[in-house]
């Protein structure tokens, strides 16, 4: 293979074939023992349930997949913090490919599947990876190290992080040679993986791998002109097909509680304390939510690597002098010990994009694994039962202390038993301390979406910093006032507000509160009228639709956060968009009947959708030369 990717005319189809016939049992073992992992749920039909699993990534995984199978394309998310961009942030994948799954399955199938499918995609990865320095006794052994080690499990229940991280080490094969169309077709599929912070790291080690990769059949004078142009052509596939995705939430990072606002404090929750770095080689003690309580961060909830991948890795490390990319990863594993840390040694460094900085210890996983594969290179002899053995050793250690992680029940789309009335007109807001162990009676995370209620709060990654600060205002002081202007109807606490508030609900120490008079989320209002609701209206994932009576001049609003993208009609014709209470949709309308029509459509996703268009033609055409000039290469070779 040359340096840019293309095969030269003497590896033939047949060597190809035996190349892949060389590694299928390495593909094959990871596959099969991944697959077991998920074979008692699969045969069930059940999901996970560990935290994030059940509130989060189960209901957002279904709505965007509901809205997908009516034929609607997701833009925008009315039910919750009074609507937000949806496709825009990439959790939902509307864009990824793997994600197309649950077009095709049953949702618990392809929920499993779609998990399934990311772990064997790591494995195959880290395999390859380490069969570049080692043999592949090693490259397995490291394979399993990295799949099956509790860091890596742990982030099942945070999904997008591990379909992100699944494509970090093809990522770095590829640059390792100097495949840059593979490559940025790798970066791009990590980032539509979900995880922007991740990808970003992978983006990062992939330029570092490429330039400071070596070729014999590179001239030192030429390489490293050779290699970051490589590196461009990289960035530039992966920017272009990525772009359907990149340049919406890019557009969605402006204003945003990411972007600007969000103490240090909340940004850097869940950091790493040193101490708990030395439980990596301590198996887990967990308690009944799957929870080492001895950590003190809970993000990872099992950071356990395993005592024998630990113990080859210290022998990997007298290996180090010899081999640069040894000391590459051990340079990397420091940068994930301190990043980990948190506020403790990173007091002057930006807290923005290091929400969640334990879960760095997912990516330590990499270098402990490549330096186990370097260590059992160092003691192994050249018998397969060997490497076997070992494997099994180290699968018996790690797999029984990540059963917790893998807990699993039926799909349930109705976990919430309230009456279907309670969010259908008007908003939730929730008042108290949620508990972890009472999630559906709280409505919490995004389990407003089975039932598309309205809720004025969300559980997404991104929000606008204004509407979050408005939101924090009707948490610590709900004023009638603000109450009414948001269009909050129901409340839902564990504090006694029966003085104020009319109780209509209750499950398991949850009271759910009726507002008197609540506001609905479309109105008009005038000098002088004051109409609480139009005749009918209706939100959807793009459009909001009103139909009305004006007695006079007034103005129609929809309890909807402005953004940009967003244009009215009314009666079929432009009109103006108005801000109103600093926070929502508006249009003016005159006198009589009005059918007024709200709809969301950004341009950076009309422009990233035609730049994504060009780079799959470009990557087509490309192939179509390539491929040309193999065969031609191939015929003057042979003759």
């Amino acid at each position: 293979m040359t340096s840019d990717g293309t095969i030269s005319p003497v590896t033939t189809i047949d060597s190809l074939r035996a190349s892949v016939r060389r590694h299928r049992f390495a593909f094959a073992f990871l596959a099969a023992v991944t697959s077991i992992l998920f074979l008692q749920p699969l045969l069930k039909q059940e999901v996970f349930t560990l935290r994030d699993h059940v509130d989060y990534f189960q209901p957002l995984r279904w709505f965007t997949a509901e809205e997908l199978k009516a034929g609607r394309l997701p833009l925008w998310n009315p039910y919750s913090a009074s609507g937000e961009p949806w496709l825009a942030n990439p959790q939902t994948g509307v864009f990824y490919p793997p994600t197309w799954v649950f077009l095709l399955l049953p949702f618990a199938t392809a929920y499993m599947f779609h998990l399934l499918g990311h772990l064997v995609i790591l494995g195959w990865g880290a395999y390859l990876l380490f069969t570049r320095t080692g043999s592949r006794g090693a490259a397995l052994v490291g394979a399993v190290a990295v799949t099956f080690s509790g860091p890596t499990l742990s982030l099942l229940d945070v999904s997008n992080n591990l379909t992100t991280l699944a494509w970090l080490p093809l990522a770095l094969w590829c640059a390792a040679a100097g495949a840059w169309r593979r490559g940025g077709i790798v970066l791009a599929l990590a980032f539509l993986g979900g995880e922007p912070f991740l990808a970003a790291v992978t983006a990062i080690l992939y330029a570092v791998t490429l330039l400071g990769s070596r070729s014999a059949s590179e001239p030192e004078p030429s390489r490293l002109s050779r290699r970051a142009m490589l590196l461009l052509l990289s960035a530039v596939v992966a920017a272009g097909l990525s772009a359907v995705q990149l340049l919406p939430f890019v557009e969605t990072l402006q204003g945003s509680d990411r972007a600007s606002g969000l103490g240090r404090a909340q940004i850097l929750r869940e950091s790493m304390p040193p101490g708990d770095w030395l439980r990596i080689v301590v198996p887990p003690t967990l308690s009944e939510t799957g929870i080492d309580e001895s950590l003190g961060q809970e993000y990872i909830p099992i950071v356990y690597m395993g005592a024998v991948v630990v113990l080859l890795a210290l022998i990997g490390l007298t290996r180090v002098p010899r081999r640069r990319d040894l000391a590459g990863w051990l340079a990397l594993l420091a940068v994930c010990v301190i990043v980990s840390m948190g506020p403790s040694l990173l007091a002057a460094v930006p807290a923005s994009p290091l929400r969640y900085p334990a879960r760095m210890v997912a990516l330590a996983v990499f270098p402990v694994a490549a330096l186990a594969a370097a260590g059992w290179d160092r003691l192994r002899r050249d018998k397969r039962w060997l490497d076997l053995l070992v494997v099994l050793i180290l699968l018996a250690d790690l797999v029984p202390r990540a059963r917790p992680l893998l807990a699993s029940a039926p799909f349930d789309a109705n976990p919430v038993r309230y009456d279907l009335s309670i969010g259908k007109e008007s908003k939730l807001l929730r008042l108290g301390n949620i508990d972890p162990a009472r999630r559906a009676p709280w409505i919490a995370g995004y389990l407003n979406l089975y039932d598309r209620r309205f809720d004025a709060g969300t559980a997404a990654p991104v929000a606008s910093k204004d509407y979050v600060d408005l939101h924090t205002m009707l948490v610590e002081a709900p004023t009638p006032e603000l109450v009414s202007s948001v269009g909050i109807g129901f409340v839902i606490t564990d504090r006694d507000l029966t003085d104020s508030l009319t109780p209509i609900a209750r499950s398991r120490g949850v009271l759910v509160y009726a507002v008197r008079q609540a506001t609905p989320m479309v109105t008009y209002q005038s000098a002088t009228w004051r109409v609480g609701s139009p005749i009918e209206w209706q939100a959807g994932t793009s459009r909001i639709t009103a139909a009305l009576d004006a007695p006079e001049r007034g103005v129609v609003t929809v309890r909807q956060q402005a953004a940009r993208g967003w244009r009215v009609e009314v009666n079929g014709r432009p009109a103006d968009l108005m801000l109103v209470d600093n926070h929502f949709l508006g249009v003016e309308v005159e006198k009589g009947r009005h059918e007024v029509v709200w709809t969301y459509m950004p341009w950076s996703l009309i422009v990233g959708a035609a730049i994504s268009i060009i780079a799959l033609l470009a990557l087509q055409f490309s192939a179509f030369v390539k491929g040309s000039r193999r065969e031609l290469a191939e015929e003057n070779f042979s003759s």
